[in-house]
């Protein structure tokens, strides 16, 4: 039993209650269906019989009654005819109530007194039928005739048949009581069977309910004290975990934070290494174009003593040019003086466009309306005559301005031309002699920066290596630092589970405790506690 688990417990238990409830309800519908069919075969059978038999008995009396009727004196014709209609009304339902009665016959004794009633029937309506031949007579004889039956045979008639009928009607009612009490007996009966059941059922359910209430529950509280102590121990083995968890989490934070620190100042330290490293490299290029230049620097040297005599020859070819350009700034002031000229003609043309256009407006003021338009013309005309005019002079102006300045240019130009020239061969000269001192500095500068090169060379081999170095150990420790900050978040994480452990312990322990409520009740807990 305590393999089988609490569903199977509790369907079993269901299992048993209900076949308790099947039982009884088996019982129930077969005694049910006991006393429907005694009850249907009182209703349908027995007291239909009764019924029929009932009524075969007030037709027979009806009959009796029609015949004594007929056997009264001085009886009128009325009486006597509603008599003869009202005995054979009587014969007919009896004869119908008999043949339905028939029907219903199911066992041999009731059909021999059925036979019996029948047989005294039929003796009773032959002298029933010789009363109503004699009565559609109805003479002196018959009258007499009818007295004699009414007085003799159908009493005779009437009481042998009255006495089977009583047979009948006995065996009926005694079958309608046996009936009757056979449906009580069962109904007593299946009470009694019923009752019997249900205390019975009430019985075992209540005590196979108590015997699995008490092995669920004994099996519960067991259950429900391991599940007590192990919450204990997740508890306190929640609460270690986290404690750990947080020593682990702080010593790992300042074992990040030293590893961070070591990591700037190493960093620092290889960023000024190569710094170091940079500069020697630079230094090296440096000194290596300053070689270089300082070769070039000879060289050009050499090149610019060449250069002064080449200046010297340049500056009287470029005097000669400049006597050429005086010669053509001459040629342009003859140019400008000639345009000045021109300039001349056109203030006279201007001139004689002004009296043409004065006298268009006389001619146009003589004519009257005829010669607004024209006289409009002739004053635009003048108008450009005396712009063209302004624009003359304003040109006039300024080449003579413009030459004015040429022939100052011309001057001024030979003037400083010639100190220029003086300067600049003295310069040259000048410059020679400085050059000459220049080649000398050059080449002891050349032999000093050789010297320089190869120590700043292997000053650059020493950084790099050095820079490389440190560059190694840099991604040492940062592989420390990227592992001190991984075991860092495994021990956040770990601190996270275990207060998450210590949330659900409490989550179980508080659920252990509605299931103690639930299961064991208030009292069955604090004594288990």
């Amino acid at each position: 039993m305590t393999k089988i688990n609490f569903k199977i417990k509790l369907i079993l238990l269901c299992i048993f209650m209900s076949s308790v409830s099947l039982t009884i309800g088996i019982v129930s519908y077969l005694g049910f269906q006991k006393f429907t069919d005694l009850s249907k075969n009182i209703n349908h059978d027995v007291i239909p019989r009764s019924l029929l038999l009932s009524e075969m008995d007030v037709n027979y009396q009806k009959t009796r009654i029609a015949v004594r009727t007929l056997g009264l004196a001085n009886l009128s014709d009325e009486d006597r005819l509603e008599a003869i209609q009202a005995s054979i009304n009587a014969v007919a339902a009896y004869e119908k109530a008999s043949d339905n009665l028939n029907a219903k016959i199911s066992n041999p004794k009731e059909e021999i007194l059925y036979k019996n009633v029948l047989k005294e029937w039929a003796d009773f309506k032959s002298v029933g039928v010789r009363a109503l031949d004699l009565a559609k007579v109805y003479d002196e004889p018959a009258k007499i005739k009818l007295l004699e039956i009414f007085l003799k045979h159908c009493p005779e008639a009437a009481s042998q048949y009255q006495t089977v009928l009583d047979e009948y009607n006995k065996y009926i009612r005694l079958e309608v009581t046996h009936s009757s009490d056979s449906a009580t007996k069962t109904s007593h009966f299946l009470n009694i069977i019923l009752i019997g059941i249900s205390i019975t059922g009430i019985f075992l359910g209540l005590i196979t309910g108590f015997i699995f209430a008490s092995k669920i529950s004994t099996s519960i509280r067991k259950t429900l004290e391991n599940l007590t102590q192990s919450s204990s121990f997740l508890t306190l083995s929640a609460n270690t975990i986290a404690e750990t968890s947080q020593s682990l989490s702080s010593s790992s934070e300042q074992q990040d934070t030293s590893l961070q620190e070591s990591s700037s100042s190493l960093e620092e330290i290889s960023s000024m290494v190569r710094m170091t490293a940079d500069n020697a490299i630079k230094s090296d290029d440096l000194a290596k174009s300053s070689l270089t230049k300082a070769s070039s620097g000879k060289k050009a040297v050499t090149k610019m003593i060449q250069s002064m005599s080449d200046i010297n020859i340049n500056i009287d070819t470029i005097v000669e040019e400049l006597d050429g350009n005086n010669l053509e700034m001459k040629k342009i002031t003859d140019l400008i003086n000639k345009i000045e000229e021109k300039t001349q003609i056109i203030n006279d043309i201007v001139f004689q466009t002004k009296l043409l256009s004065f006298n268009a407006s006389v001619e146009a003021a003589r004519a009257g309306e005829a010669g607004k338009g024209f006289a409009v013309v002739a004053e635009e005309v003048g108008k450009l005559a005396e712009l063209s005019g302004k624009a003359s002079i304003d040109i006039a102006e300024m080449v003579s301005s413009s030459v004015d300045q040429v022939n100052r240019i011309v001057n001024d130009s030979q003037k400083r031309v010639s100190l220029l020239v003086t300067d600049v061969r003295t310069s040259v000269t000048n410059g020679s002699s400085i050059a000459n001192e220049c080649g000398e500095i050059l080449e002891n500068i050349v032999t000093s920066v050789e010297h320089v090169t190869t120590s700043i060379s292997e000053i650059s081999t020493a950084s790099r290596e050095q820079s490389k170095g440190i560059e190694e150990l840099q991604e040492s420790i940062l592989q420390v630092d990227s592992s001190s900050k991984s075991n860092t978040g495994i021990a956040r994480d770990t601190s996270e589970v275990a207060n998450k452990l210590k949330d659900q312990v409490t989550h179980v322990n508080s659920s252990i405790s509605e299931i103690q409520n639930v299961i064991l009740g208030d009292f069955e807990r604090k004594k288990a506690s």
